[in-house]
């Protein structure tokens, strides 16, 4: 089986087509002639295009990676209590008070410049 990728461009002028064809991608994929007629037999049988329904094998065997990625570590029970146990910690470390805001700290720490630049 051999895979060759071309880039797929439409020649109607029709700009909603224009446009999807912008977002496709042809990829010729050399079968036998028994595995193409499996392939269009199945999407047939589900009331999809061959390419709907090779795009549906794909994302239930290889999905994305930006959905592996997001899907790597899904939040659970645990984790979530582990970051209210990291919160608490970083709360009780601060003496219960919460994050300063930014822009205070900034206007701190300018008033702090400032009266060392008037000792100089």
């Amino acid at each position: 089986m051999a895979i060759r990728k071309q880039d797929f461009h439409d020649n109607d002028d029709d700009d909603d087509q224009a446009e999807k064809a912008r977002k496709r991608t042809r990829i010729t994929i050399d079968v036998s002639p028994e595995m193409r007629r499996r392939i269009k037999m199945a999407a047939l049988q589900n009331d999809l295009s061959v390419g709907e329904y090779i795009g549906r094998i794909l994302e239930q065997n290889v999905p994305d990676e930006t959905t592996k990625t997001l899907q790597r570590r899904p939040a659970t029970r645990m984790m979530l209590e582990e970051l209210r146990q990291v919160r608490d910690a970083i709360m009780q470390d601060r003496k219960g008070q919460p994050f300063e805001d930014s822009t205070e700290m900034i206007r701190q720490m300018r008033e702090d410049r400032s009266k060392e630049l008037d000792q100089l």
